[in-house]
């Protein structure tokens, strides 16, 4: 019997996770089919990706090291994981934090995935399942009669019976115009490529964004010795905060699943966004009575003076909007489901930005040298328009801020974060596929998909052989950017693979 071929597109955290749930499940189901697995991936290696990949031990896992394992219901596998390597990572990581509310290096997490992929392809291989990687980029895929072909950079054609799209977060592709200067890059990732760009110490650096992915920017800059001065500019000019040394417990009352179903109920409606916020409101007030909420502004007011405060606010785990928000981890996704796509859209632009400061915050030790590089003066934040101009002859960037304040600068790195819209995520096979009519663009970002088992949905195709995971279903599925939260999606989707392999084998 022929065995059945998976493609898995993309070798980071998904593409990882993917790959041995898959085979997990086909070593402990008795009578299996036969499966050949291609995994694909243009970097050197499988697992870590450009995240866990930087090459710089200063870049810290944004979220405790007790909700990284790669596992459905087992957050503790990578803790368990650095348990059993305590000699090596004295050795390669030393004065890491290895327990669950720890916050290790990426680096090291992009070890555990290599580590996790490397033992899972050994286990399939002695279960007789072929395990084919190509160091190449998929470029383009045709669907018909429920298979899939996959094409490669190369020109090799690759014949599946599934095709999984873990294509993991792409580079932001807002600012094209100046690609053609030397002095930009367009993505933080991987880090070697900054500190290859910008080798004089004393050049000053715009950072377009300030996310965790552009303070990794920063980071990078500062442990390699630049001395010039770093200039984060923010559409919002929002920082995120700092996190508790360890996540405070919320006993919530008003924010539940329950509340938001009969606020549903009572107003005969779908839920709107301004019902989550006023229910948050209503949490917060429940705890420190009532308050004026003009208070909780940040834009315009000193990036310094906040950061003092936030930092105050974790040590002593007083931090209530993010304790609140932290408790609704698990619920999250079950909301966002209850939300209609206006309404999806509406919280992208309105309550997004303010829920991410606080749900994806800073590890207090880079809040502690953010706090540093923002008292020095070597690092200020600017709210700006989206007005940037590449001079060849001075060979430096104007900048434009929305007040019309012009200030330049040697380099411009980019770390707004990935496109949201399908059809600006510059991933070729993605692009190729959309191109097609095979992708279906999400409302709120990404493809449609049935988020009960992660299947594309292709227009005209009832049943196509296609899966998405991670980013490129950030529409639907809300929290694409945490590594607990695609790995539970993992599990569901795996399933509805094998058992899509063993009807066509009953058909």
């Amino acid at each position: 019997m022929n065995p059945k071929t998976i493609v898995i597109v993309g070798g980071g955290a998904c593409g990882v996770a993917t790959f041995a749930h898959l085979v997990l499940k086909l070593v402990v189901e008795p009578g299996a089919d036969p499966v050949s697995f291609v995994v694909v991936e243009k970097r050197e290696e499988i697992g870590p990706g450009l995240a866990y990949g930087t090459g710089q031990k200063g870049h810290l896992l944004n979220t405790s090291a007790g909700l990284m394992g790669i596992f459905a219901e087992e957050p503790d596998h990578f803790v368990e994981w650095m348990a059993g390597r305590k000699d090596f990572i004295d050795e390669h990581f030393p004065e890491t934090e290895t327990h669950a509310d720890g916050y290790p290096p990426r680096q090291l997490y992009g070890v555990y995935l290599k580590d996790v992929f490397d033992e899972y392809v050994a286990l399939a291989r002695q279960h007789q399942m072929t395990v084919d990687i190509y160091q190449e980029l998929a470029i383009d895929a045709d669907l018909t009669d429920n298979q899939v072909s996959v094409t490669l950079e190369s020109g090799r054609l690759i014949p599946a019976d599934v095709l999984v799209l873990a294509t993991g977060t792409p580079r932001p592709n807002n600012f094209t115009s100046l690609e053609s200067s030397p002095n930009y890059l367009d993505s933080p990732w991987p880090a070697g490529r900054i500190l290859n760009t910008i080798e004089d110490k004393d050049a000053s650096v715009c950072i377009l964004g300030a996310s965790l992915t552009a303070l990794d920017a920063v980071i990078t800059l500062v442990n390699n010795g630049h001395r010039g001065p770093i200039k984060m500019y923010s559409k919002d000019g929002l920082l995120p905060r700092a996190q508790s040394p360890k996540e405070v417990p919320f006993d919530r009352q008003v924010l539940t699943l329950a509340n938001i179903r009969k606020v549903i109920r009572e107003n005969k409606r779908p839920l709107q966004t301004k019902d989550l916020f006023r229910l948050f409101q209503e949490e917060v007030e429940r705890v420190e009575g009532p308050q004026d909420w003009k208070r909780f502004r940040r834009v315009g007011r000193s990036q310094l003076e906040l950061i003092n405060e936030d930092i105050a606010l974790a040590e002593k785990g007083k931090s209530i909007f993010q304790n609140i928000l932290y408790s609704t981890r698990y619920i999250s996704f079950e909301t966002w489901q209850l939300l209609p796509p206006d309404q999806r859209k509406l919280f992208f632009k309105w309550l997004k930005p303010y829920s991410d400061i606080n749900r994806h915050a800073i590890p207090l030790q880079n809040a502690y040298k953010l706090r540093d590089l923002l008292a020095s003066g070597q690092l200020t934040v600017t709210a700006y328009s989206d007005k940037i101009d590449w001079n060849e002859e001075t060979k430096r960037f104007t900048l434009t801020t929305e007040k019309g304040h012009t200030d330049e600068a040697d380099y411009v790195i980019n770390a707004t974060g990935p496109a949201m819209n399908i059809e600006k995520m510059d991933v070729p096979i993605l692009q190729q596929m959309l191109k097609k009519g095979y992708l279906l663009p999400c409302d709120a970002g990404g493809v449609e998909a049935d988020v009960n088992t992660m299947q594309v949905c292709v227009p005209d195709t009832k049943d196509a052989p296609v899966y998405g995971i991670g980013h490129v279903l950030v529409g639907e599925l809300f929290d694409t950017n945490a590594v607990w939260f695609n790995v539970e999606q993992v599990d569901p989707m795996t399933t509805s693979i094998l058992k899509r392999l063993t009807h066509e084998r009953t058909k």
